[in-house]
């Protein structure tokens, strides 16, 4: 009897460690983090800064929650991937614009992923010594006026397989209006995927 019980409290450990932290698999493993491809903002719900302003902000935000989440020198993180991108600037694609439209409102069953996508996933994992890719997709204000929030479409790939493993939109806190706090939540909340806070 004890041993069962102490078999279904591991399982019922698993299952919430899993839950809470969906992409624990992934920690002890290379991962390259690319950063966010599109934003699309409703106006009548938030004012927010110029796309490339926000872009910019969440890379920043992300690669910092990464790093603050021990992920350090496993996950690549954005400003990684960005600086590898510079450094090899004739083999690598821009990873700011790796041709995701594709995949912008998700992928089918079979998470195929379609060129020029996939050559440009697999350029980045060559850089990195990594297999898998997290692609934050899309990051949109979702909402109406003074009630709206942040969402981010994220996708995981296998760059060898052009697969996509798992997708999700990842929602932020309701708000009245934009503050930079909540682009800070949605990264940390990203980062909480990976390791469970």
């Amino acid at each position: 009897m004890r041993r069962l019980f102490l078999l279904l409290l591991t399982a019922a450990t698993a299952l919430g460690a899993q839950q809470s932290a969906p992409l624990a698999q992934y920690a002890a493993t290379k991962v390259a983090v690319v950063p966010v491809q599109f934003y699309r903002a409703d106006t009548l719900a938030w004012q927010t800064p110029a796309a490339t302003i926000i872009r910019a902000a969440f890379d920043s935000l992300l690669s910092e929650a990464l790093d603050e989440h021990g992920l350090k020198g496993m996950w690549a993180t954005p400003a990684d991937v960005q600086r590898s991108a510079r450094r090899n600037a004739m083999y690598a694609a821009d990873p700011r614009n790796l041709g995701a439209f594709s995949v912008r409102n998700g992928t089918g069953k079979e998470g195929a992923i379609p060129d020029p996508l996939a050559g440009n996933l697999r350029r980045v994992v060559a850089l990195h010594d990594a297999r898998y890719v997290l692609m934050p997709v899309e990051l949109r204000v979702d909402g109406g006026p003074g009630d709206a929030h942040l969402v981010v479409r994220l996708l995981l790939v296998d760059a060898r397989l052009n697969t996509a493993l798992w997708q999700v939109d990842l929602q932020g806190d309701r708000a009245a209006a934009y503050s930079p706090a909540l682009l800070q939540k949605l990264a940390t909340r990203i980062a909480d995927l990976v390791v469970a806070p």
